[in-house]
C-alpha cells in the first residue's frame, strides 16, 4: 500500500468530511461524483490504517481483477467506524462505535450517488436481505452492555429510500434470554418463513470473556412481528457464530435453517468442538439427527466467516490448526461448505490469510462467481472464486489496509 499517498489524502480530506457531515442533514447527496459509470460497477469499504488511526472510506471501481483500486481518486470519506452491506443496487455504510447512521450508495444517471439521514438510533450489530429481493434491509441494533441500555431493536428500511419504516423492540433480560448474570452478543440472524431466528452468546461485557459455551442458543421469533417465542438451545457444540462476524446463522431455499459453531475467535473458553446444526423448515427446535461435525470431514477445520450462496451451500474461510488466542482470525483459507451433504471444499488456489477480525464477511457472490479479499505478505487483493469448479483467481489491488465490505450495484 502507498502509505504516503494515502496519508497526504487523509489530511487533503477534512473539506470532504464537512461535506459529508452537511450531507447528513439531507436524504440525497446527488453526483456524489460524476464520472460516468458504465457496464458493472463495484463497490468496496476499504479501510486505511497509519499511525494517527483508521479511516474509513467507500469507493467503487469498474474492475475488480485488473490493475489497482485506489481511493485517491474516487474515494469518499465516512465519519468514523463503518460496517457494510449490499442490498441489492445499493451499498449501505453503517455507522458504528458511537455511530449510528446509514450512507446508501447507488448509480443513477451514470453517477454514483448517496442517500443520507437515516439514523438507527442505537449500536447497530447487524444488517441483512429478509428475502432476498434487494429492497429491504432490517438492521439489528444492541446496546454493547445493560449499563448502556436493555433494548434490542429490529428496523426494517426501505433501501431504496433509505428510511426505516417499522421498529420492533424486544427487552433483553435473563427471565426472557436464559443468559443469567451474563450480557448476550448478537451473531447472526435468519428469516424463514413467519418465524425469525436469532443467534445470541452470553458473555461477559466488561472483560470480554465467554464463560457459557456448552450449548448453542438460538432466540425464536414470529415474522414480522419479531415477538420473542422461545429460545432454544443444544449441547451437542457451543454457541454461534462470533463477535461481528454475523456468521452465526443461515436460512436456505427450503426454509432450513443451519447455526454455525467455530469455537475459534472470539472465545477465551471453548467447551465443544465446532460443529453444524439444523433447524429444519416449519419447525422450531433442532433436528437431533443433524450433526455436521466441521473439523472431523475433509478439508475441515472451524467455519469462521461465510455468506450463503444458494443451494444449501456456503461461502466460507475455513480456520485450521490451534486457536492461539481470543482475537486469533488467522490461518484461513477460502472454501465451500455443503451444509446439507456435510461436505467441505477446499477453494484452489486459495491463499492462507488472517481475517480483519470483528467484522463481517467482506463478500458477495453473482452469477456463479464469488469475490473476497486477503492480504499475502503485506499485499492485499481482491480473489475471484469460481463457485462451481472451486478455484480461486487473484485479481486487483487494492491499495489500502482492509477490505470492510464488497458488493456490487450495477
Amino acid at each position: 500500500m502507498n502509505t504516503t499517498k494515502v496519508s497526504q489524502f487523509i489530511q487533503s480530506s477534512v473539506c470532504l468530511a464537512v461535506a459529508l457531515g452537511l450531507a447528513s442533514c439531507s436524504k440525497d447527496n446527488n453526483n456524489l461524483n460524476t464520472v460516468p459509470l458504465d457496464g458493472n460497477v463495484y463497490t468496496l469499504g476499504l479501510g486505511v490504517t497509519t499511525p494517527e488511526g483508521t479511516t474509513n472510506y467507500v469507493t467503487y471501481t469498474n474492475d475488480l481483477m485488473n490493475g489497482t483500486i485506489s481511493l485517491l481518486k474516487n474515494g469518499s470519506l465516512q465519519d468514523g467506524y463503518r460496517d457494510y452491506a449490499n442490498i441489492g443496487n445499493y451499498f449501505q455504510a453503517v455507522g458504528g462505535l458511537g455511530l449510528t447512521d446509514v450512507n446508501t450508495y447507488y448509480v443513477q444517471a451514470n453517477a454514483f450517488q448517496v442517500k443520507t439521514g437515516l439514523n438507527l438510533s442505537a449500536r447497530p450489530v447487524d444488517t441483512m436481505d429478509p428475502d432476498g429481493k434487494g429492497t429491504t434491509m432490517i438492521a439489528v441494533t444492541l446496546p454493547a452492555k445493560p449499563t448502556e441500555g436493555t433494548e434490542m431493536s429490529f428496523a426494517t428500511v426501505d433501501v431504496a429510500s433509505n428510511m426505516i419504516t417499522s421498529t420492533k423492540k424486544v427487552t433483553v433480560n435473563n427471565t426472557k434470554f436464559p443468559i443469567e448474570n451474563e450480557w448476550m452478543l448478537h451473531t447472526g440472524l435468519a428469516i424463514s418463513g413467519n418465524q425469525a431466528f436469532q443467534t445470541i452468546l452470553p458473555f461477559d461485557s466488561e472483560g470480554w470473556n465467554t464463560r457459557k459455551t456448552d450449548k448453542t442458543y438460538v432466540a425464536v421469533y414470529s415474522y414480522p412481528e419479531f415477538v420473542l417465542q422461545n429460545v432454544i438451545t443444544d449441547e451437542r457444540t457451543g454457541p454461534a457464530g462470533a463477535f461481528g462476524t454475523r456468521s452465526g446463522i443461515f436460512a436456505t431455499e427450503s426454509g432450513d435453517v443451519y447455526t454455525i459453531s467455530h469455537s475459534g475467535y472470539g472465545y477465551n473458553q471453548r467447551s465443544k468442538a465446532p460443529a453444524v446444526l439444523k433447524i429444519a423448515s416449519g419447525t422450531a427446535t433442532f433436528d437431533t439427527n443433524y450433526l455436521f461435525e466441521t473439523m472431523k470431514v475433509d478439508n475441515g477445520g472451524r467455519i469462521v466467516h461465510a455468506i450463503y450462496i444458494g443451494n444449501n451451500k456456503l461461502f466460507a474461510t475455513v480456520s485450521t490448526g490451534e486457536q492461539a488466542a481470543q482475537w486469533d482470525d488467522k490461518n484461513l483459507k477460502f472454501a465451500i461448505v455443503d451444509l446439507k451433504a456435510q461436505t467441505i471444499t477446499a477453494v484452489a488456489g486459495s491463499p492462507t490469510f488472517s481475517g480483519n477480525g470483528g467484522r463481517s464477511f467482506a463478500a458477495f457472490h453473482r452469477n456463479g462467481k464469488a469475490y473476497a479479499a486477503a492480504t499475502v505478505n503485506e499485499v492485499l487483493n481482491v480473489y475471484e472464486i469460481d463457485l462451481t469448479r472451486a478455484t480461486a483467481r487473484k485479481g486487483a489491488q487494492v491499495d489500502a489496509s482492509f477490505v470492510g465490505g464488497l458488493g456490487q450495484i450495477q
